[in-house]
This record gives structure tokens, C-alpha cells and sequence, in this order.
């Protein structure tokens, strides 16, 4: 089931969406490709893919741990203002980050940290850790959970 999105996401949303209803229009405008290969005898453009990560361990090493129940993915864009702390916190399903931009800092409670930047992508540790936005400009990052239905994305500390 969707949900509607969060405030703060709504701009992207409906900038993505105007992205492709844009180049769904700008792709119906342009000569069907059977027509470019009689008209032109340079070869078509292929798709291409970037590999952004694989692995089979979170970054502090541990293995990842699909659930159990029913599968809920749920994909979002958090945003972590300069100055601002995440809290303690844990997640109990897999959790993948790809960073659009700033700097995030995310310490684990042994005093570990490992420190990503815009184009880093990395799968999120499941033990209590802390995310730290130390620069001067906001964080930005793609969250995707291949969770389940009824497990909460992320349990904070209680203090």
C-alpha cells in the first residue's frame, strides 16, 4: 500500500514526475527507431548501467538479513539540516543509502565513524549507530528499506 509522500518530498516528487511525463513527451516527438537506422548510419544508443554497490554485509561488516514476513519495500528522501543529529537509533530490516548530497557522518557506539559524501552509496549498519550532519549544507539521501509489513524502519533509544 503507498502512502502519501511527505511534505518535504513533494517538490521532488513532482519535479521526477514532470522529468518523465517530459521525456515521455520528448521520446513520442522523435523518429521511431526503426526510422533512425534508415536515415542514419550511426549506431543506436544503448542503455547503460552504473553499479552503485554490491555486497553481502552492511558496512561495519555484519551480514545482511532479509526479513521474514511479509515484504514491504518503502523508499524515501530524508533530509538532515548543517548541525543536526539523527539520535541513536537501530534498524532491523536492511537498509540501502545513497547519498545526493552534503556529508553525513555516521557513528557507531564503539567510537567507529565512517564518513559519506554526495555519490556514496553504502547499506546502512543494523546495530545503534548515529548520523551526524557536521557540514554546512544539508544532507541529502535516498533510503531504500526491503522490509516487512508491521517492522518499524528504524527504533530510536530510549533514553
Amino acid at each position: 500500500m503507498s502512502r502519501p509522500l511527505a511534505h518535504p518530498c513533494r517538490r521532488t516528487a513532482a519535479l521526477l514526475a514532470s522529468l518523465l511525463a517530459g521525456s515521455c513527451l520528448l521520446s513520442s516527438a522523435l523518429p521511431s527507431p526503426a526510422l533512425a537506422q534508415t536515415t542514419s548510419a550511426q549506431p543506436a544508443a544503448a542503455p547503460r548501467s552504473i553499479p552503485l554497490l554490491q555486497t553481502e554485509t552492511n558496512f561495519n561488516g555484519t551480514p545482511i538479513v532479509y526479513p521474514k514476513g511479509t515484504p514491504q519495500i518503502t523508499a524515501r528522501i530524508t533530509e538532515i539540516p548543517p548541525g543536526v543529529r539523527t539520535g541513536v537509533h537501530t534498524h532491523q530490516i536492511p537498509l540501502f543509502v545513497y547519498i545526493l548530497g552534503g556529508t553525513l557522518t555516521i557513528r557507531g557506539e564503539n567510537g567507529e565513524s565512517a564518513i559519506y559524501k554526495e555519490g556514496d552509496a553504502y547499506m546502512e549498519r543494523t546495530d545503534w549507530h548515529e548520523g551526524v550532519n557536521e557540514g554546512s549544507e544539508p544532507v541529502r539521501l535516498l533510503a531504500v528499506y526491503p522490509g516487512e509489513v508491521g517492522t518499524p524502519l528504524s527504533v530510536k533509544r530510549a533514553n
